[in-house]
């Protein structure tokens, strides 16, 4: 699932944010913002596999 979603479209840019939002919370020590980024990423990346699934041929699921 990683590849396919890494090449959707504009991914790697919106993951790198999501990462990067997260590795802040979490050396600012703060669990709650650290939580939220991660289920926030989750939701995204899921979201992400969804539209995935309605990709132009060779982006969506593999049979």
């Amino acid at each position: 699932h990683q590849f396919r979603i890494a090449m959707l479209p504009g991914r790697p840019r919106v993951s790198l944010g999501e990462h990067l939002e997260l590795i802040e919370a979490i050396c600012a020590r703060d669990a709650v913002a650290a939580e939220e980024a991660a289920r926030r990423h989750l939701h995204s990346v899921i979201d992400a596999l969804k539209a995935g699934d309605h990709a132009p041929s060779g982006l969506g699921p593999s049979l």
